[in-house]
């Protein structure tokens, strides 16, 4: 009798332990309220932003580095023509060969990264040159934010029902 009580006990310990442990690290996908669009594993400790500017029509990014704590820390924007939103007072300012103006050295930390998707600015993310277009994971006219996330177990299995649920 004892060595079943132990060994249930055991299994028992296991299982929470399983339930509690981190299983995947990515980015997570959110609606304005915390409601998830979807998970992507994520493997590096950079992430970068990309799209095409709504008035100069030419491309954008801006690469994060992810730190221990989960928030996004700046790392560098890279862009091809000066306009709207565009750092001008701030950072270190080098003019490429390639005709793109690539901006560091501002200290920004941020939670996570908001912006308001329209298929028009073609948004994706990239890690290590792999890019992830937004169009395939959120809805157009959509309020996103993209937040580093270390999921548990029965967190990323929540996200996992929830897709299968709204795919039927």
């Amino acid at each position: 009798m004892l060595k079943k009580a132990i060994l249930i006990f055991t299994i028992l310990l296991i299982g929470i332990g399983v339930m509690v442990m981190p299983i995947q690290s990515g980015i997570l996908l959110t609606d304005r309220e915390g409601e998830p669009f979807y998970f992507l594993p994520w493997d590096s400790d950079e992430i970068t932003i990309g799209w095409r500017h709504s008035v100069e029509l030419t491309p954008w990014k801006e690469t994060y580095r992810i730190t221990d704590e989960g928030s996004l820390s700046f790392k560098s924007t890279l862009y091809q023509s000066y306009g709207a939103g565009t750092p001008d007072v701030e950072g270190e300012v080098d003019f490429l060969e390639n005709g793109f103006i690539q901006v560091t050295d501002i200290e920004r930390k941020i939670a996570y990264y908001s912006l308001y998707y329209v298929s028009i600015s073609q948004y994706y993310l990239e890690e290590n040159e792999k890019k992830y277009p937004l169009s395939q994971y959120v809805p157009e006219n959509t309020n996103v934010q993209i937040h580093y996330e270390q999921l548990q177990t029965y967190e990323w299995l929540g996200l996992k029902l929830k897709r299968i649920n709204k795919e039927g």
